[in-house]
């Protein structure tokens, strides 16, 4: 499964509709949604998916009339993969 990077970018969208599209999304099987970091007084959000392509997490998107300015998929590290080494 790769990990994805979506972002949106939604001004004007109210909470209310937002966290109901939470609810739906979270229970979603396509994907794995991780986790999001949001600003909902800028409009922005950063979502980190499970899926098995970009194309997978577009049609769900679609499905839930979540509209998306960008997925990229990322590779995620740790500081604790790279406190001790010593390469």
């Amino acid at each position: 499964m790769a990990h994805l990077l979506s972002i949106h970018y939604e001004p004007s969208i109210p909470r209310e509709k937002l966290e109901a599209r939470w609810r739906n999304l979270a229970r979603e099987r396509q994907a794995f949604w991780v986790k999001t970091w949001f600003n909902l007084d800028l409009g922005k959000r950063y979502c980190w998916w499970g899926a098995p392509n970009k194309e997978t997490l577009e049609k769900i998107f679609r499905a839930h009339n979540v509209p998306w300015d960008e997925i990229v998929e990322v590779k995620v590290t740790t500081p604790a993969e790279w406190i001790y080494r010593e390469d």
